[in-house]
């Protein structure tokens, strides 16, 4: 009888040991181990314009990313803040990798071209060069924005389409009245343009952007028989000195009223007449991209 009630006991005691092991496992259950998500990117800019000089991103090319999980870019504090990519062989590529902050929370992607220090995305004083008569002068003025709003975490890129926030002009010289088609080609030519600014304001949170200071002279960059021009959006007064063409010895102006629109390429062609010292430019309303305006220079 003695041992059946000790056996009873370490029955019990052997029945509530497991008990209790099995209340452990199910209060602490094992943590999964979840392999973090690294965040890539596809950025392309927004047909049917390209970039201001070439047809894609080029090799080393950089852009600031913001990553926000907040519903809104914040001018600091976001998930990633300004990170710095570079396009090499084909791949945006960062300094240190970037991770998704979990496997299911939508983030907001912000990006802009090309890579500076903002200070703040909201309030981006941006300026381009006076003298872009040089290319390089005249690339870094392109300034591209994109952004991708609830993107989630995949083993896809995410993509994020740019848009031109300058505006691009494109002046076309031809000869009018008093010059040969020789004689014009042959003479030192010169294009300034007037009463515009070159400062910006701009908010990469919607990529608004708005030109600031004061007006100055722009000279353009020259690509074979066009003068190629970025400017913030903008508008030049009707009694405002718009160009001014030089002819060997001579200087045509003008002053015209201009809309200089936001990822708009305006073309104009100005034909000067060698018989008149102004410019009487007559400029029909602007379209987007490739649309040809025509102008008379006297």
């Amino acid at each position: 009888m003695h041992n059946y009630s000790n056996l009873r006991i370490c029955c019990a005691f052997a029945v509530c040991i497991l008990l209790w092991e099995g209340c452990k496992k199910v209060e602490n259950p094992p943590v999964p181990v979840v392999d973090p998500v690294l965040i890539s990117l596809s950025l392309t800019v927004d047909a049917p314009q390209v970039k201001a000089t070439d047809n894609s991103f080029e090799e080393g090319d950089q852009i600031g990313l913001y990553v926000s999980y907040d519903g809104e870019l914040k001018s600091q504090g976001n998930y990633s803040d300004n990170r710095k990519y570079t396009f090499k062989s084909g791949v945006w590529t960062s300094e240190s990798d970037l991770f998704w902050k979990d496997q299911e929370s939508a983030a907001d992607f912000y990006c802009y071209y090309p890579y500076s220090a903002p200070g703040n995305p909201l309030e981006y004083a941006f300026s381009v060069s006076a003298n872009q008569s040089d290319l390089h002068s005249y690339k870094a003025a392109d300034l591209l924005w994109g952004k991708c709003v609830g993107a989630v975490p995949s083993g896809g890129q995410v993509k994020i389409v740019t848009s031109h926030l300058m505006s691009n002009l494109l002046v076309y010289l031809k000869p009018g009245k008093g010059f040969t088609e020789e004689e014009f080609a042959a003479a030192n030519k010169q294009l300034t343009v007037g009463n515009v600014k070159t400062d910006a304001v701009v908010n990469l949170s919607v990529g608004g952007i708005s030109a600031l200071g004061q007006p100055g002279t722009v000279t353009p960059y020259r690509d074979g028989d066009c003068y190629r021009l970025l400017l913030p959006p903008q508008e030049v007064a009707a009694d405002a000195d718009l160009l001014a063409v030089t002819v060997g010895e001579s200087i045509y102006t003008a002053k015209k009223e201009f809309s200089f629109q936001k990822g708009t390429r305006h073309k104009l062609t100005v034909t000067v007449d060698k018989t008149q010292s102004s410019l009487d430019i007559a400029i029909e309303e602007w379209k987007i991209d490739e649309t040809d305006h025509t102008a008379t220079v006297n």
